[in-house]
């Protein structure tokens, strides 16, 4: 009975092969081996001490692409075919030159060439063929990929992850995972590699455009103080919360300024514009003080607010102004202060 020994398909670097090139190699007879040819001969055995199990026909290919080979075994292979049920095809520029047995272990004996009833005289010269491994339940990866089309994501990346998890890495061929890796890193969000690294101990820094020293040295030419700025951790709720925090203290700052700035003369409105801005800043804002004994503690910008309101220091300094005065007489002078020395005065209490 014919037994699948190979299917049409796109094998990458190993070739491409189309039913048309498949059934071109009807009718060709070739040796039934316990392992690849190619392992036997990197291993140092001698081309003639690979045991045969047998010979296969190629002769036909179904409709479904599959090549179809007959086996006939010898009395070596008849022992070990059970144990070894998958193959594999060897395959150079004509074709087919043998089928192995997968999973065959080679002895550790010397002088193998006497130690089978049969060698492999008709292997000569095909040790560098292209192998492709074959199994009567392997899977068309591109049929597979397009029925999985259909499927939702949370299913696609569950399935991901079984086979990944199912990967025996020392047979990758070249950096095939890191190709995996790859594409995971190009759709996922940065922050999660970041967070892996730091539970696995490592310290990561964000790669700068200038080194430290190199900035460092920069700043020290120009008179500059280098400080590093601290990175950010918040979540987006948080670094929300927190701008919004800090937008209504500005507000605040600003109107605050705007109230205060208007009881004092211009010769003191930069020291009170400092004094707003320097209680307003966020360690400040939320830094109890206790300005004297036996009142609660408050925050400066608490007390500039309270000053404010109150009317500031000059709000009786200009009552006499108001009032109906008739400033021809000398008790009523006597009793009008002069602005400017009223400011003075206050200014130095």
């Amino acid at each position: 009975m014919a037994k699948k020994i190979f299917k049409v398909g796109n094998y990458g670097a190993k070739g491409n092969y189309t039913k048309e090139k498949l059934e071109s190699w009807i009718g060709k007879e070739f040796s039934i081996t316990a392992g690849h040819v190619n392992d036997w001969v990197k291993s140092g055995y001698p081309v003639t001490a690979i045991p045969v199990a047998g010979t296969c026909k190629a002769v036909g290919v179904d409709n479904d692409g599959y090549l179809l080979g007959e086996f006939s075994y010898n009395k070596y292979g008849e022992s070990i075919k059970e144990s070894y049920p998958n193959v594999s095809l060897g395959i150079d520029d004509n074709g087919p030159n043998h089928i192995a047995l997968l999973g065959y272990a080679k002895p550790h004996i010397d002088s193998l060439d006497k130690s089978f009833s049969e060698f492999a005289t008709d292997l000569t010269g095909i040790e560098n063929t292209k192998n492709i491994e074959f199994s009567e339940t392997s899977i068309d990866v591109d049929d597979f990929v397009n029925k999985s089309e259909s499927l939702g994501v949370d299913e696609k990346i569950k399935i991901a992850n079984a086979l990944i998890s199912k990967l025996d890495v020392t047979k990758l061929e070249n950096n095939s995972l890191g190709d995996i890796v790859s594409k995971v890193w190009d759709i996922q969000d940065k922050a999660f590699y970041v967070e892996k690294l730091k539970e696995a101990g490592y310290i990561v820094e964000k790669t700068q455009e200038f080194s430290k020293e190199t900035l460092k040295t920069v700043a020290d030419s120009l008179g500059i103080e280098l400080k590093e700025k601290n990175v950010s951790t918040l979540t987006p709720e948080e670094a929300y919360k927190r701008a919004k925090a800090e937008f209504a203290r500005e507000s605040e700052r600003d109107n605050l300024k705007s109230a205060i700035l208007k009881l004092f003369p211009p010769v003191m409105k930069s020291i009170m514009e400092f004094a707003v801005d320097k209680a307003f800043e966020e360690n400040e804002y939320i830094t109890m003080i206790e300005f004297s004994e036996g009142e609660p503690k408050k925050t400066m910008a608490t007390l500039l607010k309270e000053f404010s309101e109150s009317g500031g220091p000059f709000k009786d300094l200009f009552e006499n102004t108001t009032a109906q005065h008739d400033f021809n007489k000398e008790e009523d002078k006597e009793k009008i202060e002069d602005p400017y020395e009223a400011g003075m005065r206050i200014a130095k209490m």
